[in-house]
């Protein structure tokens, strides 16, 4: 408003010199002068909005770098807790982004460090969006080991037999009938293996202590579950070869999608993979072998070899990842950018795009004047090696090693894996072969988890039980108080709404304007003969609500189409201990899935858990699944998780079991989660034709006993159980909530030594383990 006011004072001066003009010409002059005050005022106008447009994009340019520092303090966490350093560079940050279109064409990303004030390691993140940055630090504190988790979770089927009777765990089945397990598997019993079913061999040991427990301070092991191991490249028949007698079992390999010393391969291609021990001289810094520069032919092969010594004669330019001081060798701010600059100008980001400029604008309305850039030095850089190979340049490649895209076969995933254990006996298992080691049972007992110690029953937000272990206590009460007389809680922001309590055995109902359809199961009485509640996982505030959405099936196959599960932000990564028992089965639905990829919720229920549909992730699945290829290996990067975890009632002495199978219309399938039964895992009519497998992606895990009873004969309804194991939170990837913990010392998942956050420094947006 300053400066209008400006004008219109001005203009008021102008007009007094026309005092002596006639009425007529005074009029025509005090419209002119009109005119030009309000085309002045509309100009002025305009100014502001574009004033406001900049401040606008100013400020949304800044809330994007904000999320990009935070999002930096989440990743270095995980790198922390990875064994790293926890720093991150930008070009490496943008990786960390599954989705980057809302960033393009755009400088963006972040960069983290770790440093040390005063004693306290201080994990520090900048946000970079364009032209704004922000930074923000948190004091991080190592742990010391309260997160390790039990066995269990890494193993693929674990039966901890804690009632000590003389139990065998069976595993078999011929043709399409035939049990497979991708995991280790453990049993506190004996251990039967028949038919053509599958295993996994333990792997060799150099034992220190005669125990058959690895012990990673002094054991070292061979990674092999294979019949052989290779240490050269095979030519293509012998590769041929190989797979064909191993192709029965090639799809339940225990991959890590990635080449393995020992895995076989053949040598097709050579790419320049720098190797470790190679070098070359790099005189101006910029890592890689410039035209006209010379190099030193060591082998005499008249060729550049990738490591050889190379005479560069330097191009004493900045080259694309070599670190810059931004907003050096200029004026004002243009060069604060993000990008560098070389000399005689800077770039300026607008309207989508880059452009260069070699002048700026500087002053006030007509006193604007423009200056030239010429004499700007470039950015202070530092040319510094960055060990590339730069493409199209000739060499020869012998190295006699994998290289990215040479076939390969995948057998192990570089961590040891204790394979098949039992503390009894073990009948069945196959011979070892080179790299591995026979499983003959008497290993050392794995005690089944303390779950009195976990406190499932008690609130988080009440005072923490004496004796208690970490990750105790409830989120989220499911109970008989929150539904009072109604079977479904329609209000979506209540937690607990993706349950509905005692729906109806016969003719439907509705509650709270949901139809409720009735359902076959059987009701549950406690000691005393008070009936136990039992609750249904499925949304009744979804639009899915008892219909199937056949669009969102896996690549349109209709046996997966869901009803989805909408679990909002206020329940996600939480722990729901449910006062009764819980099932997944539905009368008019197949499967379930969770609305919101990313969803990770644990149900602890004190009383039985029934699993008659099926639950699928989300997850990168294949193209065109047919029903015969749904087995429990389809699953690829999945972004949900789903613990169950059923809990004894000590008022009610047949409970804390898992049943498994659909007994109203035998259609059990594919169950996508971490299942542990501190009682038994129990079959619901299996061996029936409409359930010709039982395929769970997760773990399979009893602290008594699993007892699927199927007939191992040739039947053609024998129902296959195959097993995958969820490795996610044995490699540390996920924290889901409230997994027990080791007993004592046996052996468990060391999610510690952990970094962690301490209260009181930077209170990240995102949700952050």
């Amino acid at each position: 408003m300053k400066k209008n006011e400006r004008v219109v004072k001005m203009n008021a001066k102008k007009q007094k010199s026309y005092r002596g003009l006639s009425r007529e010409g005074a009029s025509l002059v005090t419209t002119v002068i009109m005119l030009s005050v309000a085309g002045l005022l509309l100009g002025s106008v305009l100014t502001a909005s574009l004033s406001y447009a900049k401040q606008a994009k100013s400020h949304n340019h800044t809330a994007k770098a904000m999320f990009l520092a935070d999002a930096g303090l989440r990743a270095a966490m995980i790198k922390l807790n990875g064994e790293d350093d926890g720093v991150i560079k930008l070009k490496e940050s943008r990786s960390y982004f599954s989705d980057q279109s809302q960033f393009a064409n755009a400088i963006w990303g972040f960069e983290t460090s770790v440093k040390v004030v005063g004693g306290t390691n201080v994990l520090v993140s900048t946000g970079i969006y364009q032209d704004k940055q922000q930074q923000v630090e948190t004091s991080v504190l190592l742990g010391s080991g309260s997160r390790s988790i039990h066995a269990l979770y890494a193993h693929a089927m674990f039966a901890g037999n804690h009632s000590a009777t003389n139990y065998t765990l069976e595993v078999g089945g011929y043709g399409s009938g035939a049990d497979f397990v991708k995991g280790d598997v453990y049993c506190g019993g004996n251990i039967l293996v028949d038919g053509s079913s599958d295993l996994r061999l333990p792997e060799i040991i150099n034992e220190v202590i005669d125990d058959n427990v690895h012990d990673p301070s002094t054991e070292t092991w061979e990674d092999a579950f294979t019949y052989q191991t290779f240490s050269n490249a095979l030519s293509k028949s012998d590769y041929d070869d190989y797979v064909a007698t191993v192709s029965g079992y090639e799809g339940r390999f225990y991959n890590n999608g990635v080449y393995d010393y020992g895995e076989p391969f053949v040598d097709t291609v050579g790419n320049g993979i720098f190797d470790e021990n190679d070098w070359f001289d790099d005189a101006n810094g910029n890592g890689v072998r410039d035209s006209g520069d010379g190099y030193i032919d060591s082998n005499g092969n008249g060729y550049y070899d990738q490591g050889e010594t190379i005479i560069d004669n330097g191009n004493g330019v900045w080259d694309e990842g070599e670190e810059w001081v931004d907003n050096t060798g200029g004026n004002g701010n243009y060069r604060n950018n993000g990008r560098y600059d070389p000399a005689g100008g800077y770039w300026e980001y607008g309207n989508g795009s880059w452009s260069w400029k070699t002048s700026y604008t500087s002053g006030w309305w007509w006193w604007t004047r423009t200056y030239s850039c010429a004499d700007w030095p470039p950015e202070t850089f530092e040319d510094q090696s960055d060990v590339t190979f730069s493409p199209g340049e000739r060499w020869v490649d012998q190295n006699g090693i994998y290289d990215e895209g040479e076939e390969f076969l995948d057998d192990r995933n570089g961590v040891y894996d204790y394979g098949t254990q039992a503390y009894g006996t073990i009948w069945g298992m196959p011979s070892p072969g080179p790299g591995q080691r026979a499983a003959n049972g008497g290993d050392a007992l794995v005690l089944p988890p303390d779950l009195q110690r976990m406190y499932y029953h008690v609130s988080k937000d009440s005072y923490e039980p004496v004796g208690a272990l970490s990750r105790w206590g409830h989120d989220v009460a499911v109970t008989s108080s929150d539904y009072g007389s109604k079977i479904a809680i329609t209000d979506s922001s209540k937690p607990e709404h993706i349950f509905i309590r005692n729906p109806p055995r016969s003719g439907s109902t509705y509650s709270g304007g949901a139809k409720i359809y009735d359902r076959s199961y059987s009701y549950v009485y406690d000691d005393s003969g008070h009936r136990v509640d039992d609750y249904f996982l499925e949304d009744p505030t979804d639009p899915t609500y008892n219909s199937s959405v056949s669009g969102d099936s896996i690549d349109g196959t209709t046996f997966t189409a869901p009803m989805y599960i909408n679990v909002k932000e206020n329940g996600n990564v939480r722990l729901y201990y449910v006062d009764g028992n819980v099932y997944i089965h539905h009368p008019r639905v197949y499967s379930m899935r969770f609305r919101q990829p990313g969803t990770r919720i644990t149900i602890v229920a004190k009383g039985n858990i029934t699993l008659s549909d099926e639950f699928y992730y989300n997850a990168g699945y294949d193209h065109n699944l047919g029903r015969s290829d749904l087995d429990s290996t389809i699953v690829n990067d999945p972004s949900d998780a789903l613990c169950f975890i059923a809990l004894k009632n000590p008022d009610c002495e047949d409970s804390g079991n898992i049943y498994i199978g659909d007994s109203q219309f035998g259609t059990g399938g594919s169950i996508h989660a971490m299942l542990y039964a501190e009682n038994n895992f129990v079959d619901k009519n299996l061996d029936t034709s409409g359930q010709p497998f039982i395929s769970i992606f997760g773990n399979m895990s009893a602290g008594n006993q699993i007892r699927l009873n199927r007939t191992n004969s040739g039947s053609s309804n024998r129902t296959r159980l195959d097993v995958t194991l969820d490795e996610r939170v044995r490699e540390g990837r996920i924290i889901v909530p409230g997994l027990p913990h080791p007993v004592g010392g046996d052996r468990s998942i060391q999610v510690d030594t952990a970094w962690k956050m301490l209260s009181g420094s930077w209170k990240s947006w995102s949700m952050l383990q």
